[in-house]
């Protein structure tokens, strides 16, 4: 099995710029759910099969990345054994329709239909900001199973233009920065699909807790 985090990482290197000062800070908040299954339905998701289509990204950024994206989730949804099966889907869509349609072609019982809405890499002072959604939906009726949102934003780490400081600085070394490490858009994304997954995958756990 893959290991998620490494993998996308590696192929989102190329993709983003601006990495992370230490100081600025991600705050996120928990997945907005608007869409889920009965506790019945939820039970059963686990045996099935998706196909996680290239996800629709904004103007400006190239296609690939949202095939990148959708990499980084099924991975994910691998790992967390959220469903049975999960295949990745070649061809971009444009329409719920479409995703149906071509979630058929796999042979699926469900298509992972996402979109990035902002993404956004920020400067070495922060600012990067990801947010997404996810939509399951049922190839034979096309109805949406699941229908996520999540976005996370970093602040500004603006430095300490104060006289005290400039004057204090003359007379001091200035310190070393260290590595900020891997881009912050590519860290965030991880964190989204995780806690998506996490949803879905919880949602099967407690539906059979209580069904037993």
């Amino acid at each position: 099995m893959r290991y998620f985090p490494v993998i996308f990482l590696l192929l989102f290197l190329s993709g983003c710029a601006g990495f992370s000062s230490e100081k600025a800070k991600v705050e996120t908040g928990s997945p907005v759910v608007y869409v889920h299954p009965l506790v019945p339905v939820a039970a059963e998701l686990g045996r099935a099969s998706v196909a996680v289509l290239p996800f629709i990204v904004p103007e400006g950024i190239e296609v690939n990345q949202g095939e990148r994206v959708a990499l980084l989730f099924q991975d994910v949804l691998l790992g967390k054994q959220a469903f049975q099966t999960v295949k990745m889907g070649n061809k971009h869509y444009g329409t719920l329709e479409e995703a149906t349609t071509l979630g058929k072609e796999t042979g699926t019982d469900l298509v992972l239909a996402g979109r990035v809405k902002y993404l956004i890499s920020g400067t070495e002072l922060g600012g990067a900001r990801v947010e997404l959604s996810v939509r399951i939906i049922d190839v034979q009726d096309g109805k949406t199973i699941w229908y996520i949102e999540q976005a996370m934003d970093q602040k500004m780490d603006y430095p300490d233009v104060s006289l005290g400081h400039r004057l204090g600085s003359v007379f001091s070394t200035p310190p070393v920065r260290g590595s900020a490490g891997a881009p912050t858009v590519a860290n965030m994304l991880t964190h989204i699909a995780v806690d998506i997954a996490d949803v879905m995958a919880g949602a099967r756990y407690v539906a059979r807790r209580e069904k037993g």
